[in-house]
């Protein structure tokens, strides 16, 4: 949770370096960045559910379009380069924080260091579909013993896969 903190302060840091450009930034952005703060705080003082994160990292996503799109016509596209490695580091990091848990945690059969999530399957998500869609991606599949999937690899193999499984749920 702590990275989508370094997200939303890069945001807000993008917006005053817009806003010293003169740049008028809507009502609905501001409200959206404003949001998200207060989802974070809210997080951090309650055990927040999986919705909740869900909400800040949409109202992250939103606020983040339309601030590169308006640095894209504001300054140079090396600024916007930099601007946008920043924000994909700190992106990377909540997918490596969701992907592997705490940074210390131990998961049996999974190789130290190495990212991984689990997967509980039903009538839209066969063990199958994952099962196959994993290989195509060369990532590990071990069944727990609940009967969800344990999946590890590359963390980009997995942010691919996170994407193909998302794609086909909804």
């Amino acid at each position: 949770m702590g990275h989508t903190v370094v997200v939303w302060k890069i945001l807000e840091e993008l917006l005053t370096k817009l806003r010293k450009q003169d740049i008028q930034i809507p009502t609905n952005i501001l409200e959206d960045l404003r949001t998200a703060k207060s989802l974070i705080e809210i997080s951090y003082s309650t055990n927040a559910p999986k919705e909740t994160i869900a909400k800040i990292e949409a109202y992250t996503t939103n606020v983040e379009a339309y601030l590169i799109n308006q640095a894209q016509k504001s300054f140079d596209p090396n600024t916007v380069d930099e601007w946008l490695k920043r924000i994909e580091y700190a992106n990377s990091q909540i997918v490596n924080e969701k992907t592997t848990g705490s940074k210390n945690q131990f998961v049996v059969g999974v190789p130290r260091g190495q990212p991984w999530i689990r997967i509980e399957t039903n009538d839209k998500l066969s063990e199958e579909y994952v099962s196959k869609l994993a290989e195509k991606w060369h990532l590990t599949v071990n069944k727990q013993t609940d009967d969800r999937l344990m999946i590890h690899g590359q963390l980009n193999d997995i942010k691919t896969f996170i994407k193909q499984i998302t794609a086909s749920i909804t």
